[in-house]
């Protein structure tokens, strides 16, 4: 193998590795740590993946793998032992002599291979942005005098034009040196407040250069586009991309505007303006951790300043060093065998003791976590497995290993290959944990068309639940585990483009697949559920409708506002004793209305959950619209789901938003917020009547507003997250009897407060 070919899968793994590191730290700390953070991560990443050389480091993790090892695990240089070779994404090869470079079939193959990879993945990107500048020509000057002034107060070396287009549906910033600001042809040039917005944002993007990083970032996944890895990054990258301007526009205009910003990204949400590579668009992307990110936004602290700064140099330090004493140069891997290594199973390895070594620990260690293997463990009862597993690694010792198992990234990576590590997590780890009674199992499928943008995605998370230790068994929890994800897995199998374009059938086709696969595992011993996120292919070429609704202005919602009629066979619906009657009679009756017409339905909806109504509506009309029939679709809408999926009905969970609390002295100001979802439990639906039900919900939320807006501000400020949560599960409480109960999800409640007035309140 050439020393190009070397050093591309050593950038390429390292990488990998980095890229790891800081999936998980932008899980737990997203919303904890200033943006910008991540995006320096994530820059420091491609410098990894394009920089053909590092700097060894004694700080390095590679240093610390190999310490961890003994010397003997190490053949000595040039006796047989072979950097990585390509098979899938990696293969470690060792044992064979190695051929000579220029004669070696597999290295010219390999070498062809990622060359035409390079070739087609760079000529998608170049073909898809000159599509998009040849469209981008026709576009013209806006001609609005709040656009001009706002250019005119924000000078720059590089010359900013704001043009507008038919061919798009959301706003967008492309080119480097001569930066334009593109805004679709049907915006509301007189909502100046969301022309501030979208301005700002694209201005952050401009002033960031975002355009030359994604070229940047684009190179890296073409040189590696072998790598799923790399694939994530570039996918997370952009969104941090958006994140972080979403951050600087509220920091600039002002806590206050967090709320109409959020609502004008969920206006732009339904606006795709197609793939765009190098080009920041003010459209879909990660909608929901979006919004979540900005209504999370505080006022960054220099102690989150701190801790970003450290945590960027130790990362860094970590994972875009090599091991001391051991870099590229020297033909040996910066690490042991590749975490990414591919494996069938183990009899990859002449006996366990070489996948000890493959995995970091001594042969005695890894003897501790074969024993618990025991013969025919996957007959016996989970209890009887368990209490056999803690008996014999009762001691501290014992458990510090099999902790240090698992928290082995090279173990994790062959989890699906290798079946020692297979029962390592899926076997060993889920039954005999501290919380072993319910194990969430996640994975996702795409449909297998050619072309990244002709593909749909669905994921999900499927969780299993112990209902009875003693009877059911090891193997039956393992093939129940098996089964769901590989029934899940086919879902996507054999699908057309315009089936897989139809989210209704596409959903009805999933929900069949989880009914039966319900009722195939679902047992006393064994309760499954499962939830799914499913992506369709896009809309943007799916026909006449869409383009027509494009043309009417519509996208900013899926259907139009509610006519007359509409809300008239809606309100046929409030008769004189509708109070009085059931909640399961009145559901039934608005559930056999929605089917009559699902579109009337969907726009009455979207008018109640905008507060958007183009009809006029008296106050007990508007009542029952915003809460009778609503709280009666929500309960249907979980009672349809319980019929598709063979789940017990869930119960329903209402989001609440308060309006900010905020005061001001001398010029510096405080504020506070409360989100808290709830949800509620009705005993028996037949014996419920509508009108306590509405009584009880309302009541309880009147009560909260009414503690929210007649408690004084610095007394709300004094207050922490766990009294505001004490207040509302009292009210909750109060409005709560044998035929409802309110419950506060108190772990989801968010209570924010800030106050520069001299004073600070934690």
């Amino acid at each position: 193998m050439n020393l190009l070919q070397m050093n591309v899968l050593q950038m390429s793994f390292s990488g990998a590795v980095f890229i790891t590191a800081v999936v998980i730290i932008r899980g737990a700390a997203i919303h904890k740590l200033p943006k910008k953070t991540f995006l320096v991560l994530w820059e420091l990443v491609m410098f990894r993946l394009l920089i053909p050389f590092s700097i060894p480091s004694v700080f390095s993790v590679y240093t610390l793998a190999t310490h961890s090892i003994s010397s003997t695990t190490w053949p000595e240089t040039g006796t047989g032992y072979d950097i990585p070779t390509m098979q899938g994404l990696f293969v470690a090869t060792q044992g064979a002599e190695r051929p000579p470079a220029d004669v070696s079939p597999s290295v010219s193959v390999w070498f062809m291979v990622w060359c035409a990879g390079i070739l087609l993945t760079g000529l998608f990107f170049v073909i898809s942005y000159l599509r998009c500048l040849t469209e981008f020509r026709t576009a013209l000057p806006v001609r609005s005098h709040y656009v001009e002034k706002w250019l005119g107060e924000r000078p720059l070396k590089r010359r900013i034009s704001v043009r507008q287009s038919d061919r798009i549906s959301a706003p967008l910033t492309y080119g480097i040196f001569r930066p334009v600001i593109l805004l679709p042809k049907k915006m509301d040039w007189k909502k100046e407040k969301q022309l501030q917005y979208v301005l700002s944002h694209e201005y952050v993007h401009i002033c960031r250069y975002d355009t030359a990083t994604k070229l940047v970032a684009a190179l890296a996944l073409c040189i590696h586009w072998f790598n799923p890895f790399v694939w994530v990054m570039y996918l997370l990258f952009n969104r941090d991309i958006e994140l972080a301007c979403d951050e600087s526009v509220i920091r600039q205009l002002g806590e206050k505007s967090k709320s109409a910003y959020s609502l004008m990204l969920i206006d732009m949400e339904a606006a795709k303006s197609g793939l765009l590579p190098f080009c920041n668009s003010f459209s879909k992307n990660a909608i929901e951790e979006r919004i979540t990110a900005v209504m999370k936004t505080k006022k960054t602290s220099l102690f989150a300043i701190c801790i970003a700064a450290v945590l960027i140099v130790g990362v860094t330090t970590a994972f875009a060093t090599s091991a001391a004493g051991m870099g590229e140069a020297d033909g040996i891997p910066d690490t042991d065998f590749s975490a990414s290594a591919d494996f069938s199973d183990s009899s990859d390895f002449a006996d366990s003791s070489d996948f000890a070594d493959f995995a970091g620990f001594s042969a005695e260690e890894f003897d501790k976590l074969l024993a618990l293997r025991f013969d025919g463990y996957e007959d016996m009862s989970v209890s009887e497995f368990q209490n056999k597993v803690w008996e014999l690694t009762d001691t501290e010792e014992y458990r510090a290993l099999l902790e240090r198992f698992s928290q082995n990234t090279t173990l994790y990576e062959q989890k699906d290959r290798n079946e020692i590590a297979s029962f390592l997590f899926y076997t060993l780890e889920p039954l005999t944990a501290e919380k072993w009674q319910t194990r969430d199992f996640g994975g996702g499928i795409a449909s297998d068309h050619p072309g990244a943008s002709d593909n749909a995605m669905l994921e999900f998370v499927f969780s299993l639940t112990i209902q009875n230790a003693d009877t059911l068994t090891v193997g039956e929890y393992n093939a129940a585990r098996l089964g769901v994800a590989g029934g899940l897995r086919n879902i996507m199998h054999g699908k057309t483009k315009e089936q897989l374009r139809n989210h209704s059938f596409m959903q009805e086709a999933i929900d069949a697949e989880i009914k039966e696969l319900n009722e195939k595992w679902n047992t006393d011993k064994l309760r499954i559920s499962v939830e799914y996120f499913f992506l369709p292919l896009s809309e943007l070429d799916a026909g006449e409708g869409r383009q027509e609704n494009v043309q009417q202005g519509q996208e900013h919602r899926e259907y139009p506002n509610g006519t007359e009629e509409d809300y008239r066979s809606l309100l046929d619906l409030r008769t004189a004793d509708y109070q009085s009657r059931s909640v399961a009679d009145f559901n039934m009756d608005l559930l056999e209305w929605a089917n009559e017409s699902y579109e009337r339905m969907e726009r009455i909806n979207i008018d109640t959950a905008q507060q958007d109504f183009s009809v006029n509506l008296d106050s007990d009309e508007l009542s029952f619209v915003a809460i009778t029939a609503w709280l009666s679709g929500v309960e249907n809408g979980k009672y349809v789901q319980s019929i598709n999926t063979g789940r017990k009905e869930e119960d329903p969970i209402l989001n609440q938003y308060l309006p900010s609390k905020t005061a001001e002295e001398n010029g510096y100001g405080a504020w506070c917020d409360l989100f808290y979802p709830f949800s509620y439990h009705i005993a028996d639906k037949k014996t419920l009547t509508v009108g306590e039900r509405d009584a009880c919900i309302s009541n309880m939320i009147s009560e909260i507003q009414d503690f929210w807006n007649g408690t004084d501000i610095d007394e709300m400020l004094g207050m922490t997250e766990d009294d505001i949560v004490g207040r509302l599960k009292e009210i909750a409480a109060e409005y709560s009897n044998d035929d409802i109960t309110i419950i506060i999800q108190e772990d989801s409640v968010s209570f924010e407060k800030m106050d520069e007035r001299g004073r600070a309140f934690d």
